[in-house]
């Protein structure tokens, strides 16, 4: 009973303060067992509604853009931001190139037009073996605002009305399916986010991302 007490408390904290941390009790032993990992492209979806003076068709297109390439961008910044404080960490992130075409190779992944689908259809041990990695991050990102991206349409000019909102979940898991770290935060306010995805990840990492193991926290040090 006491069990369910605690679980209840912590879904009621993590509603009230739209935010969740989790380190697993025996990381550092985990993290010594690890000399590699791979980052999967995100699940990035945008809930923007359509600006006034734009056309649906058009709005729609945008809307598909900043998914796929939200995806990939978010996935980039990861590795990147980890490769900035490498000194810090042992373990060796594979490249996003690598990683992305032995995804694109699974006969059971579907990537479409500049798309992954189907990433789901594996559980995260099954993609560390598949990626030949001994963890992999795994992220997803809700968005009320179109992010832009090097690749994506500008939207810079349009006014999106309301006040727009972001979620996003980051987790990180071990080459036999356990999760050992993840950090999730809700309902942040978009309009402090700037208007690319490197904006939008900078201020995630700001506000609690930067707690990943492998930029130095949590059992690194």
């Amino acid at each position: 009973m006491k069990y369910l007490y605690l679980s209840i408390l912590i879904l009621l904290s993590f509603n009230l303060y739209s935010q969740r941390d989790y380190t697993h009790p025996d990381i550092k032993k985990y993290l010594s067992e690890q000399k590699s990992f791979a980052v999967i492209p995100f699940d990035f979806k945008v809930t923007s509604e359509k600006p006034r003076k734009m056309d649906q068709n058009d709005f729609e297109k945008s809307v598909i853009d900043a998914e796929i390439n939200g995806a990939t961008a978010a996935q980039e910044s990861i590795i990147n931001r980890i490769l900035k404080k490498k000194k810090r960490a042992p373990i060796d992130p594979i490249s996003q190139a690598k990683t992305n075409t032995l995804l694109k190779r699974d006969s059971n992944i579907n990537f479409k037009d500049g798309a992954f689908n189907d990433l789901d259809y594996y559980l995260p041990e099954e993609l560390c073996e598949l990626l030949g990695v001994d963890a992999i991050i795994m992220g997803s990102v809700n968005s009320e605002k179109i992010f832009t991206t090097a690749g994506s349409i500008a939207l810079r000019l349009l006014k999106i009305g309301g006040a727009p909102k972001v979620s996003a979940d980051i987790s990180l898991f071990h080459k036999d399916g356990t999760l050992i770290w993840n950090w999730a935060s809700k309902n942040m306010k978009a309009s402090g986010m700037g208007s690319s995805i490197e904006d939008m990840m900078d201020y995630i990492f700001k506000k609690g991302a930067r707690k990943l193991p492998y930029t130095g926290a949590d059992g690194m040090r």
